[in-house]
């Protein structure tokens, strides 16, 4: 009966925690961004790109078998880490063995090395996936909210100071294996549980079954989501593959950062609430209202002020990026929304319904970017966006059938923000136009930010009930007062 009071205080610490997360990324995109070339991103981004692919065996899906798990036993965990950590091995040998052929076809030598290093530090993410998902289990999200803020302040720092020393390329490798390496210790010290020698456990195979499905997923997703780079980077070069990786990660990493902890805030509540149409339902609506509803005015802030936005954060050298990373702001709206189908596949259990709809929806991706590259990179990210907003209602109405969400829960809790968008974008785009030549880049961002938000809410709160559902947005910190005693109770 306590899930509202623990799901707003887990929603707060993993909210203060990306918003730390965020600035931190920024602030090194921005140093790096001027203490490295576009190429270094470039290659980098095409070695990420194929590490993503072998990184599902790293995991199997099975951290997130450990959250959805109404009932578990210890040695179900204790089996299910065995798995993780050989599949950690696996994954490592794999990409190991792919760098080579791939250094060759990109005529790249220095990608064998970079892939291997990345790849191996997959070896440590199989050893602390299932830590980590205890401790999101038990909905200890402040400890593990802690654990990601210190691990991304240890990368970034180790990064930036390897930039510095004129390592080039291996800063960003060293950032990675970094942060890889703080959070898996992290995990470790402050999950409280210890693994036993290995054994099968009975029970387990349902686990297995929706963790495969969920790698399964998570291999055909990165397969989409990684073509555009590695495309860009053959077809055209790596500096191209450069300045779209940074528009990529400038417009679309914020609200991947954002929706993918609250998400893990969501899904062990969710999970607890299965079999309680009438609570999920009413936890569902509220909480896909409040996250989209806070996370679409950075995405209008980003794209009305991005001929500002870039060059302030990145520096003139990345000009290049401005069109694509305008041109990818229509998905990263789109991306807000993701909320609205990952909160009812993995607590329902329907794991393999979203594998059938990702293997279609990457088909569908794949063809829009070797249709898009014909245009270069802009066209891709044009692609992208198109294909992204397309999609987007088959894959709701898909996701909901046969469950009992409705598709009333979601266009009641989002509709009002749909407007508010459309009128934003409107009313942003005049007051940017009214803003003289000569305002500096810091200047014009913070006038835009200011417009955006006022016409953001004052349009929500004109649409019918809007006043009333932004009380009930706000009337949401009660339940971070201290619990009442027993007795008031």
């Amino acid at each position: 009966m306590d899930l509202p009071r623990r799901s707003v205080r887990s929603g707060v610490a993993v909210m203060v925690a990306q918003a730390i997360t965020l600035a931190m990324g920024i602030a090194s995109i921005a140093a790096l961004g001027r203490l490295l070339t576009p190429a270094d991103f470039g290659v980098v981004a095409i070695a990420t790109s194929f590490v993503a692919f072998v990184k599902m065996f790293a995991d199997h899906g099975l951290p997130q078998s450990i959250v959805q798990r109404e009932n578990i036993t210890d040695a179900q965990i204790n089996s299910l880490f065995w798995i993780n950590v050989a599949g950690g091995f696996v994954a490592a040998g794999l990409g190991t063995l792919i760098a080579w052929p791939i250094s060759i076809w990109f005529a790249r030598p220095e990608l064998f090395w970079i892939i291997a290093a990345l790849a191996n530090t997959l070896i440590l993410t199989g050893l602390g996936a299932p830590h980590a998902a205890m401790l999101r289990r038990q909905i200890r999200f402040r400890t593990f909210s802690t654990i990601g803020v210190v691990a991304n302040a240890v990368g970034v720092a180790t990064g930036i100071l390897a930039a510095i020393a004129g390592w080039s390329y291996w800063s960003l490798v060293a950032m990675t294996v970094a942060m890889t390496t703080t959070r898996t210790v992290g995990a470790w010290a402050c999950s409280g549980w210890r693994p036993s020698r290995p054994a099968l456990a009975s029970g387990i195979a349902p686990m297995v079954r929706m963790g495969a499905y969920l790698s399964a997923t998570s291999l055909v997703t990165t397969l989409a989501r990684s073509a555009d780079r590695i495309l860009i980077g053959y077809g055209i070069g790596s500096a191209a593959a450069g300045f779209y990786s940074n528009a990529s990660r400038l417009i679309l990493a914020p609200t991947n950062q954002i929706n993918a902890p609250l998400t893990s805030v969501a899904i062990p509540i969710l999970s607890r609430l299965q079999n309680e149409p009438a609570r999920f339902r009413a936890f569902y609506r509220r909480g896909i209202e409040a996250v989209v509803f806070s996370l679409c005015p950075f995405v209008l802030v980003a794209m009305i002020a991005a001929h500002h936005l870039v060059p302030l954060l990145l520096g003139p050298q990345w000009s290049d990026s401005v069109p694509i990373f305008i041109a990818l702001t229509p998905a990263a709206l789109v991306a807000c929304t993701r909320v609205v189908t990952s909160w009812v596949y993995v607590p329902l259990g329907r794991t393999d319904r979203q594998f059938r709809w990702r293997i279609l929806a990457s088909t569908i991706m794949l063809t829009a970017y070797l249709v898009g590259i014909r245009w270069g990179a802009v066209g891709v990210a044009v692609a992208f966006s198109t294909q992204a907003a397309l999609v987007r209602g088959p894959a709701v109405l898909y996701c909901i059938r046969d469950t009992f969400v409705t598709l009333q829960d979601i266009l009641g809790s989002i509709w009002r923000i749909g407007v508010a968008v459309a009128v934003t974008i409107v009313g942003g785009s005049l007051a940017a136009s009214a803003i003289p030549a000569d305002v500096g880049h810091f200047a014009a961002c913070l006038l835009i930010a200011i417009a955006v938000f006022t016409i953001y809410v004052a349009a929500f709160a004109l649409t019918p009930g809007g006043p009333r559902r932004l009380r009930s947005m706000i009337e949401v910190v009660r339940h971070l007062r201290p619990s009442p005693s027993t007795d008031a109770s």
